[in-house]
């Protein structure tokens, strides 16, 4: 009987065949990771070819139904956009350049990563850290910046501007139109008689 067992090959599985191969040709390990990686890149070449983009954006964001805004704002106005008004509309400042950034719920609102940031200017933030958030309602010239923290700025905005929808400036305050001051001035000054 113990002859016939040893006549009889027993079933190996796979993962026991590729750890025999691997112990008998430790060359076999590098060939498939370099194999592995060339069939990766000539998909993404191929599907790069033949126009199909793979989507890298955060899958996270939502599309969000509300009409385009333009609209200069002050410090005080944009701290109104915080996502809590009726539209969920958030807004978030850098450079004194406002974006529309209420499709990115999952970070900017309420319960997301940064919810702080919502209806601020987020300039020094971005070059600082969180800790910098500025609570007042002042407008920031941010004159004191060095020319590395403003190519920094820079280069967070050029992100804000391909990602998200531009609404307007920030403003230390609302420019009214100098010709409508000078028309007060003017009917103020003259009172017409009849």
């Amino acid at each position: 009987m113990a002859d016939s067992s040893k006549g009889m090959e027993h079933p190996t599985s796979w993962y026991c065949r590729f750890y025999n191969s691997v112990r008998e040709a430790p060359i076999n390990v590098p060939l498939l990771i370099i194999s592995c990686v060339l069939f990766y890149k000539l998909g993404f070449l191929v599907r790069r070819l033949s126009g199909e983009e793979p989507h890298f954006s955060d899958d996270n964001d939502q599309e969000v139904d509300l009409p385009p805004l333009r609209q200069d704002f002050t410090v005080r106005e944009l701290r109104k956009y915080d996502g809590t008004r009726a539209d969920g509309r958030i807004l978030v400042a850098i450079i004194f350049n406002i974006y529309d950034v209420s499709r990115s719920v999952h970070y900017y609102g309420r319960n997301g990563v940064n919810p702080n940031y919502a209806g601020r200017d987020i300039s020094r933030i971005l070059i600082n850290s969180p800790e910098y958030l500025n609570d007042s309602e002042d407008f920031d010239d941010l004159s004191d910046l060095s020319s590395n923290q403003m190519n920094t700025l820079r280069e967070w905005e050029q992100q804000y501007k391909q990602k998200y929808p531009f609404v307007g400036k920030l403003r230390e305050k609302l420019q009214i139109n100098d010709t409508d001051e000078e028309d007060l001035e003017l009917q103020q000054a003259d009172p017409v008689v009849d």
